[in-house]
């Protein structure tokens, strides 16, 4: 019994060591797994609430489910030595089976009610009259754009948008679904053939954001990247009167 207890304990040990290790193995490569996209855009930070909203409350559930079985795991252990008399039965409880069915109803609803509150936000379309519209083409294994009066971009590759102006941009494929995706700017939208679906975001900062196709398209899916290059509003004007 002594020996089956010793490699019990050194088996939990072996357990406890190999956790700790990979979690501190690990801990660099899930940072960029448990934390969004810093948000540049009212579309973006309202996906980001959401995301945050619900990580929070299963990092809550966690901690105090968790939290409660490992305490009573250790307060309530039996230890070596003692000897004691069999707990009194106990078969059902109804209160607590009514509780823990009305508890977590909860959380959904009001997860779910805070989530459409966010949604209108996260899904807006500008119809603003200053809005920019530019029109994109997803094609194996790249995007296309085209702005007011047919200019196209310097680099077929780079869409230059102004800051704190509403871009509308309207997406379709010419021949497979693709997604555009950029998360700090836009929710995720699919590009499918013979259909026109809108998209737009307002930046709120200058900078280069990068996105990603978000639907396999074949054996390029991997290459279809996506940059879009957020310019002052001067810069853009000079940007765009140099385009054909």
């Amino acid at each position: 019994m002594n020996s089956l207890l010793r490699r019990t304990r050194a088996w939990a040990w072996a357990a406890l060591a190999a956790v700790v290790v990979f979690s501190l193995s690990a801990a660099p490569a899930l940072a960029d797994t448990a934390t969004p996209e810093t948000p540049e855009s009212s579309n973006a930070k309202a996906i980001d609430n959401i995301y945050l909203a619900s990580l929070g409350v299963c990092i809550t559930i966690f901690v105090l489910v968790g939290g409660w079985l490992l305490y009573t795991a250790i307060r309530f252990r039996v230890r070596r030595g003692e000897q004691l008399p069999e707990p009194p039965q106990i078969h059902g409880s109804s209160r607590l089976e009514i509780a823990w069915t009305i508890v977590p109803i909860l959380i959904v609803v009001g997860l779910a009610g805070y989530t459409f509150t966010q949604l209108g936000t996260a899904e807006n379309i500008s119809s603003a009259p200053n809005a920019l519209h530019i029109d994109t083409v997803a094609q194996q294994f790249s995007f296309s754009y085209r702005y007011p009066n047919g200019k196209a971009p310097s680099n077929p590759a780079v869409l230059v948008v102004p800051v704190n102006t509403p871009i509308d941009i309207d997406l379709t494929s010419l021949d497979v679904n693709h997604d555009w995706w950029v998360p700090q700017l836009a929710p995720k939208v699919d590009a499918i053939p013979g259909q026109v679906n809108k998209t737009g975001f307002t930046a709120h900062a200058v900078g280069t954001y990068h996105g990603q196709c978000a639907e396999f398209c074949g054996p390029g899916h991997a290459t279809m990247t996506i940059t879009v290059k957020v310019v002052s509003k001067p810069a853009f004007a000079d940007y765009l009167s140099g385009l054909k």
